[in-house]
């Protein structure tokens, strides 16, 4: 749904008012009005309201509960992302969604500055990853490459080729790469559809979310191939043909991006259609 909304104020005290529009995104939800869905949202984060939501509370109570959830978000580890990933889980793609998913980014983004020091890096203690990799052999070039590109937009990966070092337990990592990380990119070739562990590894995903909602698993093609059965009705990001570094990136970045707030709408406006050109 289009909106013309301008967003939250953009100045260098955006980080003050940012909570205030989280809440009035949630508040704008009919499906959050809703007394069991706020119990859900609270649930799934780790939190607990100050006291239980009901379906007569006002608005005003509802703004203060969501203000709760926000702030106590804000001071977890982990918390701005699963406040995303609940809203998703609950909404599917809505505006809601939407703009949470766009709000936290930004928030996100600003944290290092506001604090004054680098983002602290995660931990053994700290397992959860936004993304975990899975790919075949014949494709670890791809691989790497998709994981760089990531963590220099400011994700966390997990992924073999660097995450299982001598001495870690192959099994017990590859479990935590799909059970424990956000979204698992299944990277996609020929190869990778003929290796039985990628295709376990992308089942596990779908089987966490078998309508897609959440969009836990993001095929990401990178040689022509044709995925069958439940795999081949998952929309996936295409690199493919071969294109330059540059383009691969933007496809990349851009599929991830919607996967993550359930909307790939453009930040430019697209030409005026004229006829006779090529649709």
């Amino acid at each position: 749904m289009d909106t013309d909304d301008p967003g939250p104020p953009a100045s260098a005290d955006e980080g003050r008012y940012w909570p205030m529009n989280v809440v009035l995104a949630l508040l704008a939800s009919p499906k959050l009005a809703d007394e069991l869905a706020r119990a859900l949202l609270f649930e799934l984060v780790g939190s607990v309201p100050d006291e239980p939501p009901k379906a007569s509370d006002p608005p005003a109570s509802r703004m203060r509960e969501f203000l709760g959830l926000v702030r106590h978000c804000e001071k977890q580890p982990h918390g701005l992302p699963d406040l995303v990933s609940a809203v998703e889980q609950i909404e599917g793609a809505s505006w809601t969604s939407h703009i949470v998913g766009e709000l936290v980014r930004k928030r996100m983004a600003q944290i290092p500055a506001v604090n004054g020091s680098a983002a602290p890096e995660r931990t053994e203690d700290d397992p959860r990853r936004d993304f975990f990799v899975s790919y075949t052999a014949a494709d670890r070039s791809w691989a790497t490459w998709i994981s760089w590109r990531l963590e220099e937009a400011g994700y966390s990966v997990l992924v073999q080729e660097w995450d299982f070092v001598p001495g870690t337990n192959w099994q017990f990592y590859m479990d935590k790469g799909v059970t424990q990380c956000e979204r698992t990119i299944a990277v996609l070739s020929p190869a990778y559809l003929n290796s039985v562990y990628g295709r376990l590894e992308w089942q596990v995903a779908q089987s966490d979310d078998p309508t897609g909602l959440a969009r836990r698993l993001v095929p990401v093609m990178v040689e022509r191939c044709t995925p069958q059965g439940l795999l081949g009705s998952v929309v996936y990001i295409d690199l493919t043909p071969a294109v330059a570094d540059d383009e691969a990136r933007r496809r990349l970045l851009g599929g991830i991006g919607g996967a993550r707030t359930g909307r790939s709408k453009p930040t430019e406006p697209p030409p005026f259609p004229r006829s006779g050109e090529p649709r």
